[in-house]
């Protein structure tokens, strides 16, 4: 596969090099599993989604991301993570509003009740629907960590900051981002990294990890750089 930068500027995907660096070879792919040394292991397991994550840093800036879901494995994930955004997206979602209903629902009958007593049984309604309203917020809170294809918008990996410790997860971070700092620091300079960061996004899409349309859209991004 050839792409055009100019009039003068062509690139093949399929065959590109990256002369007197560490990771030379045609398309940066990734290293043969008997090659693999690993770096560090983190395991998280969500009991609400009845899943099980195993994340392994390898070769020091390779990550694979291997999930159960119940009693079935999904396909693995292996990603570079040279092209993977340094700035993870933090995302917070603890259901304000849920917990503000609930206690209003706990609070404005209790209220009333101090100044018009009647019968208790009139209560059980609202306390009820509170106490469903906080279960739904504890269940729908989301706290994660998303890793970004690097110069776009698609997620390509989260971190569940809810289900580990916080310093595991803190731990765990610091050496992706290291990784991702290592393979970023042997990319070539200038439009001569776009072909090594299309052809690895084009593999990620081969493999599942992100979907076709997704891949044209990051494509798009580096080459209107």
């Amino acid at each position: 596969m050839t792409v055009a930068l100019g009039q003068t500027d062509i690139i093949n995907l399929d065959s590109w090099g990256a002369p007197n660096l560490e990771l030379e070879r045609p398309g940066w792919g990734v290293p043969p599993r008997d090659s693999w040394q690993i770096d560090s292991k983190f395991r998280q397991t969500n009991v609400r989604a009845k899943t099980s994550t195993l994340f392994k840093r390898f070769n020091q800036h390779y990550l694979s991301v291997n999930t159960h879901k119940r009693t079935k494995e999904l396909p693995e994930q292996i990603i570079d993570l040279t092209f993977v955004d340094p700035t993870p997206r933090e995302v917070k979602d603890y259901r304000y509003k849920l917990w503000f209903a609930a206690i209003c629902l706990l609070t404005l009958p209790a209220a009333i009740y101090s100044f018009l007593p009647a019968a208790l049984l009139w209560l059980l309604a609202p306390v009820g629907l509170a106490v469903v309203l906080m279960a739904l917020a504890l269940r729908l809170r989301k706290h994660c960590y998303e890793f970004l294809a690097l110069n776009s918008d698609v997620v390509l990996f989260r971190v569940d900051a809810l289900v580990s410790d916080e310093a595991r997860v803190a731990k765990f971070i610091d050496g992706v981002l290291s990784g991702i700092a290592r393979g970023q620091a042997q990319l070539p300079d200038g439009k001569r990294r776009i072909p090594l960061a299309v052809a690895e996004m084009r593999r990620l899409s081969e493999s599942g990890v992100i979907s076709n349309e997704q891949y044209e859209t990051i494509k798009r991004n580096w080459f209107s750089l």
